[in-house]
């Protein structure tokens, strides 16, 4: 007897569905014309779209950061290097994916990359100045104090007026233009999309560039301090050691012939000078050739497995059929759902 009461309401239920499915339809019947004018207007709305859609170009490196590998013949030199204390700490210590991929958006990093001159639409120009003329913001400025604005400015010279256009057009380029992420084996790509194709070339390239030379830089900063030290030990050893030959060359041509046994001594003692001197020239050169290996070792470099070529790839080009039929899609839904929100009122109201 249960299993008949739940059998009825289960078919009951099903034609209540079927019911207000048929009830749906006939209510878009009635209201066809408004459910037309609502598809029109959503397809010629997506056939604007598409034919005003402009192209986006995408320009992408990616590399792979690399260290120098102690072993073989070097590693003996490294040991040797550390116990004169010029081994700055190893490099794996402070090198890492997410770092680089924090210093690719830094502030520095994109000013070196835009104050780079390029050639685009035939005028070789500064990347910051392009991006003036070619993101529509020479317009934007006709009627403001900006009119006419140009950076004339080295980077690192940068007048208060056009730090403040750089930090606006740096707060635009890393939330639209630039994006940057890691793959599980390591390897990073740096993306660059803009309208301009020459423009997401150059700066994806000069991005590269920048980033490269300023991570390098800083990783082996203390030991090129290293070298420099090291360096300059060995240049004044030099020079003593000359004095020292000198010193002895007068003195054999002032006493040519003669033999005295207070001259002998003189000879000695410069002698013994002219060894001293060169016995610690050949330990500061060896030192150096050490500090070199160690900032070898310390040297991290990105090693660059694809750049971008023209012709670039481009996205975000909608044609027209598929604006059209985007737009009916589009259509039909916002009619369905108004039809069946103002059928479902009505029975409420009636009910």
């Amino acid at each position: 007897m249960l299993n008949n009461m739940e059998q009825d309401e289960d078919e009951i239920s099903l034609i209540d569905m079927i019911n207000s499915i048929k009830g749906f339809f006939a209510e878009l019947k009635k209201k066809w014309f408004l459910v037309s004018i609502i598809v029109l207007i959503t397809s010629t709305l997506g056939l604007l779209y598409a034919l005003n859609s402009k192209p986006k170009y995408v320009a992408a490196s990616t590399v792979m950061l690399e260290t120098s590998n102690s072993g073989g013949s070097m590693s003996g030199a490294l040991a040797l290097a550390s116990q004169f204390g010029l081994m700055g700490g190893s490099s794996s210590s402070v090198i890492s994916e997410e770092k680089l991929l924090e210093i690719i958006k830094a502030e520095t990093i994109i000013k070196t990359a835009l104050f780079k001159k390029a050639t685009i639409d035939s005028t070789n120009d500064i990347l910051a100045n392009h991006f003036i003329n070619l993101f529509g913001y020479k317009e934007k400025w006709e009627n403001d104090s900006l009119k006419d604005f140009r950076f004339i400015n080295q980077k690192e010279n940068l007048s208060v007026q056009e730090n403040g256009v750089f930090k606006m057009f740096y707060s635009q380029i890393t939330k639209k233009f630039l994006t940057t992420e890691k793959s599980k084996s390591g390897i990073i790509t740096i993306t660059t999309k803009t309208k301009s194709e020459l423009f997401s070339k150059y700066f994806n390239q000069y991005l590269v560039e920048a980033v490269t030379s300023f991570y390098v830089n800083r990783i082996t900063e203390k030991g090129r301090k290293n070298v420099d030290i090291v360096q300059r030990r060995v240049d004044s050893i030099t020079i003593a050691l000359k004095d020292a030959e000198f010193a002895l060359a007068r003195w054999k041509d002032a006493n040519f012939q003669l033999v005295k046994a207070q001259g002998m001594m003189a000879e000695i003692q410069l002698r013994r000078n002219v060894e001293v001197n060169n016995s610690i020239y050949i330990e500061g050169i060896k030192q150096l050739e050490i500090a070199k290996f160690s900032l070898l070792q310390q040297t991290p470099f990105l090693q660059i497995i694809d750049s971008p070529m023209l012709p670039l790839d481009s996205e975000g080009i909608t044609s027209p059929i598929r604006g059209i039929i985007l737009g009916f899609i589009i259509g039909c839904l916002i009619s369905g759902i108004y039809v069946f929100a103002r059928k479902k009122y009505a029975d409420l109201m009636n009910g």
